[in-house]
């Protein structure tokens, strides 16, 4: 079986396309993206058409996605500015307040049991049962902070995102964070294909380039609010 995994698309067209491009190609039975769909990029709509008209993918719960399910947190809080809230505000009316329900449905964790009592567990960032949210931003991972992040959590590979950046640190478990697919410096999608095997699990992490297809000019073109900010931020091309 080859399972196939990306995180934090964040709204990139082209992007996502060519994930799934890529997990066809190695014919991947199941796909997961691991949160975080959408915000960000320019093409919320089209994303989430897509992703859901995928049977063998699984999306799992990330914040952005929460935000558009269940609705900007009241009172505002101090890490989300005015122009976030009227980002989000932005994309939630591209995808349309009637498909809410849709991400309602979401798992904040998602595990898969295979033989041997092994298990892969997916989520987009250490979850609070408590809360209902994620527990607090790990800037530098490391094995210490992320045997803490996921404490609890008993599984042979923990893939998660939120954090952009690529990182696989072993601790307790082994901590996989594939990179953002959709927010990244290069024109390339990050994503990793694991193969399943009796006794093993190999892992084949992959950096793909793909025709951005004139994403940037579709924040322009689209006026997505904190578009200067985000593409500064987020995705300006090295």
């Amino acid at each position: 079986m080859k399972i196939g995994i990306f995180q934090d698309a964040h709204a990139n067209l082209p992007a996502f396309k060519k994930a799934i491009e890529i997990f066809k190609q190695h014919n991947c039975s199941k796909i997961y993206h691991v949160g975080d769909l959408i915000g960000i990029g320019p093409h919320p709509k089209e994303v989430f058409e897509l992703a859901n008209s995928i049977k063998e993918l699984e999306l799992i719960m990330g914040n952005h996605d929460y935000w558009f399910a269940f609705g900007i947190p009241i009172p505002q809080p101090k890490y989300m500015s005015d122009e976030e809230v009227e980002h989000q505000k932005w994309n939630h009316k591209q995808i349309g307040e009637e498909k809410r329900i849709i991400v309602q449905s979401w798992k904040f964790v998602v595990e898969l049991e295979l033989e041997h009592k092994r298990k892969i567990t997916f989520m987009h960032y250490g979850y609070d049962e408590k809360t209902n949210w994620f527990r607090d931003y790990v800037k530098v991972p490391n094995r210490e902070k992320l045997d803490v992040l996921f404490k609890g959590v008993d599984s042979e590979i923990i893939f998660y995102g939120h954090n952009h950046e690529a990182s696989d640190i072993r601790g307790k478990s082994r901590y996989v964070n594939l990179g953002s697919s959709g927010c990244y410096n290069k024109s390339e999608v990050r994503l990793g294909v694991l193969e399943v095997k009796e006794n093993s699990l190999i892992l084949k992490k992959l950096s793909v380039e793909y025709n951005d297809n004139g994403l940037m000019e579709d924040f322009e073109i689209r006026k997505v609010p904190a578009r200067d900010f985000i593409t500064n931020t987020f995705i300006t091309r090295s």
